[in-house]
């Protein structure tokens, strides 16, 4: 019964070693836009350049995204709609 065992563990990771499916090209469409929206507010909110921020998506539910936003070691997080419009962006503390 042991070797069945073993043979059940390995399945999910088995199933986890893949590669992650290709996106759909509409949902990146919308997380760039939804990015972009986030790095515009806050490069207004700091008075720096675009190219000072990184922007990612770090959650997403019915078109409506959190956007972690960093420049240098500061982090702000955007609540972006599906419109790419920036509802709300705040300053999580540590």
């Amino acid at each position: 019964m042991r070797p069945a065992l073993g043979i059940v563990l390995l399945v999910p990771l088995l199933a986890c070693s893949g590669t992650e499916p290709a996106g759909d090209p509409a949902d990146d469409g919308l997380r760039a836009r939804q990015e972009a929206a986030c790095t515009a507010a806050i490069t207004e909110h700091i008075r720096q350049p675009p190219e000072a921020i990184t922007s990612r998506r770090v959650s997403e539910t019915g078109g409506r995204a959190q956007v972690e936003a960093r420049d240098g070691d500061r982090l702000h997080i955007c609540d972006v709609d599906a419109a790419g419009t920036v509802l709300d962006y705040r300053h999580p503390r540590p």
